[in-house]
């Protein structure tokens, strides 16, 4: 499940976050699944996603993250991640930054054909490179109801949003 959960946080897919849960942390190492984890800290080099060097530093971290499901593989087919996230995002050109509250709850479905369903609630971060045809590339803040697919061929897009969007590459332009 690690590996998974950490290409989603790494960026690769999308940063996944969430909100602190009394029963996750209550239940953190008994039987109910959930595992500690830690949002490693990212750097995403000019035109990846912004027009400029985009850093990611993490101000706190109480995250879990449990796989709910599996394929019969083995592989996770549904991970939950909950728990507390805050992000400096730092412009590296200018040296602006900003620090927001990426905490929230998220399921990410992976798809056996590929391609990932990440399902938003409360705050969180989806990672958009370029190019991308479905929507502008950025570094996004999300808040509220947010669903946001990764395609198997990589393209990227939010389907259904009740709430916010933050682009970090216009808001630290």
């Amino acid at each position: 499940m690690r590996p998974f959960v950490k290409v989603l946080v790494a960026l690769g897919a999308a940063l996944v976050v969430a909100t602190t849960s009394t029963s996750a942390s209550a239940d953190s190492g008994g039987k109910s699944g959930w595992e500690p984890y830690q949002t490693p800290p990212f750097d995403l080099a000019a035109g990846v996603t912004c027009s400029f060097e985009l850093r990611g530093d993490i101000v706190y971290d109480r995250e879990f993250t449990r796989v709910v499901e599996r394929f019969p593989d083995g592989t996770p087919k549904v991970v939950d991640t909950v728990g507390a996230l805050g992000v400096r995002f730092t412009n590296v050109g200018s040296g602006e930054s900003v620090l927001r509250d990426a905490s929230g709850a998220l399921r990410a479905i992976f798809h056996a054909g590929g391609g990932i369903d990440f399902l938003f609630g409360g705050n969180g971060i989806a990672v958009i490179r370029t190019p991308n045809a479905l929507y502008p590339a950025g570094a996004y803040v999300v808040s509220g109801s947010v669903v946001f697919i990764v395609h198997p061929d990589g393209s990227r897009e939010f389907t259904n949003q009740h709430g916010t969007l933050e682009n970090m590459c216009q808001t630290l332009a």
